[in-house]
């Protein structure tokens, strides 16, 4: 399977190829990360995944995510599916 092509925007419309961007991290000052996966290798289908910390422990460190993931369907149709997940040791 040939990776997605990427262009981004910038706020002019000017156009950004992207040819290597496989994750896009994004920390916010208030509020848990999230991360943005463009056909993540866990994902045996073309998707984008979306996954952001829904919970923090007494420390801080997340302890469950949340994940909404797009697929490309037939028709011009995108299916979704909402998750969610405890952290493991490793991760």
């Amino acid at each position: 399977m040939s990776k997605a092509r990427l262009v981004g925007l910038t706020p002019d419309g000017q156009k950004v190829e992207l040819p290597a961007l496989s994750e896009i991290q994004i920390s916010w000052d208030e509020g848990l990360p999230a991360s943005l996966l463009i056909d993540p290798e866990h994902l045996k289908e073309r998707s984008l995944s979306l996954e952001v910390g829904s919970l923090e422990n007494e420390e801080d460190h997340i302890e469950e995510y949340g994940v909404l993931v797009l697929k490309p369907g037939a028709c011009n149709l995108v299916d979704i599916e909402i998750e969610n997940h405890r952290m493991d040791e490793e991760d």
